[in-house]
């Protein structure tokens, strides 16, 4: 393994800008010196997550993790830590030095599943551009049959993996790729039949590939439509499209086609649109909407529209007009809802699919008109639950296509949205307001009766009980260690002034402090983000925690001396009073006839006492 020489890995700390690389995670917003976002590691409605780019810290409450630039990549995308240091050295353009080994020497299992799809994707999308046998033929399908110009499969990387896999599999054996990073990438067939990797076969043979990147735009699985050239041999030749499996870069559940490019190309309050095909959000990026993303061969779950509410509160779900696309519409609203989204359904007209509509260029004009006759979230469920012939059915149907509606206003947990679709419900299917009211109360009790008893005790969202954690601490090394992270300029003043003696080191704070101090005593204080990459991981994020507790709204330099001198009194005051303890169970522990050994213990009391009222400031 690398090793990469410490002064390159203080350069790149220096460097590297948290709130930029923290906001490829999760949307943040300015709150006078720090930056504050959701959580980039758990579901939840309210920020928690901080971030300071003056000491290069981050510390997320909800999940009590922090630390600097590097600990945020390693806790959010799964890397050791030098894998963690590259990527943060590419992401801004930094060169690293090696003490030992070079970059590409025993690469990791990520790193070699990285490298090589993106050589895949580039061989592919060359075999599309200039394949001897198939190139024109597929040149033609792409621009003919499915309508795209060729400047659109070169931007998204779109290729052609050919019938004979016998170049590719040589190609990667030749870069020198370990048989385990070659069979975990999940582009081959027959890795558990033969440990021999110039036996197995590409998955994807005689097959229109997709490139499905990450939230960094690497590409990290493939999505491939059948052809007719794809061989009759093929396993899964019945399929139209087939997927790269779940490998250590690709988990379905959390990947989001075009998310890569949609979080930053949308113009700034516009939304995401959510359709369900990586070609549908390849057509409407190419019809003008940059915000067209997808989800990958699965339903939408909740931690894809847990990604999507980071960047936006507002999603538009443009999904196929048929009846599977509308089931996948109501399964994803009440996950939304909870998620904390504004969401609005737009019709794709005469039923077609989002592909299909703006193949033809001139429907991209209609966009605008589409996205303003969009549906609420409730008026979308009621409409898709209730049809307006409704009206005209027995009173027993109607009701229960009401159940059906309680059922999903009961998954979608906000009362204010429940009462929006009560009324538009009634009105639709022909029933007065108060019955539709009865009778969603009479449905909510009788499922309050059948849940079990641990979820009826679960606390409410938004009602949870502080957590002890997060409450303000008020040791003299956590007060004076939260001053020192926001003035760094004051460390050194302080280590002149505080004897270390007086710190207890039993806490984490007290053992941050006491390394800020020394690195200061001993000339080694350049900057505080350098010290803090000095300090081991426990410290790191004792001052990530530390520096997460606001010191005060616009606090001057006065308030921070006043600050400062009554940290010190604390610690002076402790010290002393300590001292003087000791002294009270020395003169309890004295003969009663040592007069002379109780005269000098009383004199030096005395003493203390006097110097307890002369604490040092600055």
């Amino acid at each position: 393994m690398p090793q990469i020489a410490r002064r390159s890995i203080d350069a790149l700390r220096d460097k590297a800008d948290i709130v930029s690389l923290a906001g490829e995670y999760t949307q943040l917003r300015q709150r006078g010196r720090e930056w504050w976002g959701l959580s980039p590691f758990k579901t939840e409605r309210t920020p928690s997550f901080k971030v300071n780019p003056d000491s290069g810290l981050w510390y997320c409450f909800s999940t009590q993790q922090g630390g600097d630039v590097f600990k945020l990549v390693m806790a959010r995308e799964g890397l050791d830590f030098v894998e963690a240091v590259e990527r943060v050295a590419t992401r801004f353009g930094h060169q690293l030095e090696y003490e030992s080994g070079r970059p590409g020497e025993a690469p990791s299992l990520r790193r070699q599943l990285l490298e090589i799809h993106d050589l895949v994707a580039d061989y592919w999308h060359r075999c599309l551009r200039d394949d001897p046998q198939h190139g024109e033929w597929i040149r033609r399908y792409w621009t003919e049959t499915r309508r795209f110009p060729l400047e659109v499969a070169d931007d998204f990387r779109i290729g052609l993996a050919p019938v004979d896999d016998s170049r590719l599999m040589q190609g990667l054996i030749r870069k020198g790729f370990e048989p385990a990073a070659l069979a975990g990438s999940g582009l081959f067939f027959g890795t558990e039949r033969s440990p021999d990797p110039a036996r197995w076969r590409c998955r994807f043979r005689g097959r229109l590939v997709i490139p499905i990147k990450d939230i960094q735009g690497r590409a990290i699985a493939f999505t491939a439509r059948s052809l007719e050239i794809t061989p009759q041999d093929d396993p899964t030749r019945e399929a139209k499209y087939v997927n790269s499996p779940e490998t250590e870069l690709f988990k379905k559940t959390r990947t989001i086609f075009n998310f890569d490019r949609a979080k930053d190309n949308r113009p700034a309050g516009e939304p995401f649109v959510l359709v369900e095909g990586q070609l549908d959000a390849i057509r409407c990026h190419s019809a003008g909407i940059p915000g067209a993303v997808a989800a990958q061969g699965t339903a939408v779950t909740e931690e894809h529209l847990v990604q999507i509410k980071r960047f936006s509160d507002r999603l538009l779900v443009f999904l196929d007009a048929d009846a599977a696309g509308q089931k996948a519409a109501l399964r994803l609203l009440p996950i939304g809802l909870r998620a904390g989204l504004d969401i609005r359904f737009v019709a794709v007209p005469d039923g077609k699919d989002p592909d299909a509509f703006f193949s033809d260029p001139a429907n991209a004009a209609r966009w605008p008109e589409l996205v303003a006759a969009a549906q609420s979230s409730m008026q979308f469920c009621v409409r898709s639950l209730i049809p307006p012939e409704a009206a005209g059915q027995p009173l027993a149907a109607r009701l229960s296509r009401l159940g059906e509606l309680f059922q999903v206003l009961d998954q979608c947990g906000a009362e204010e949205i429940a009462q929006e679709a009560l009324t538009e419900a009634a009105r639709i299917a022909g029933i007065g307001i108060r019955e539709v009211h009865l009778a969603y109360e009479r449905d909510r009790s009788n499922r309050k009766a059948q849940r079990p008893a641990a979820q009826l005790q679960a606390v409410a969202p938004g009602l949870a009980p502080a957590d002890a954690s997060r409450q303000p601490l008020s040791t003299p090394e956590t007060d004076l260690c939260r001053i020192l992270l926001s003035r760094e300029g004051c460390v050194l003043g302080i280590s002149q002034i505080l004897p270390l003696e007086w710190v207890e080191t039993e806490s984490p704070s007290g053992k941050l402090l006491v390394a800020l101090l020394n690195e200061a005593r001993h000339g080694e204080f350049d900057n505080l983000r350098a010290v803090l990459g000095r300090l081991d991981a426990d410290s790191q994020l004792t001052a990530a925690q530390v520096s997460g507790e606001p010191l005060g709204e616009q606090v001057d330099e006065s308030e921070v001396s006043r600050m400062l001198n009554a940290a010190l009194r604390s610690f002076h005051s402790r010290h002393i009073l300590a001292r003087i303890r000791t002294l009270d169970a020395r003169i309890a522990s004295l003969p009663g006839d040592d007069l002379g050994a109780l005269a000098l213990l009383q004199r030096e009391k005395i003493d203390l006492r006097r110097a307890l009222q002369n604490p040092p400031t600055l």
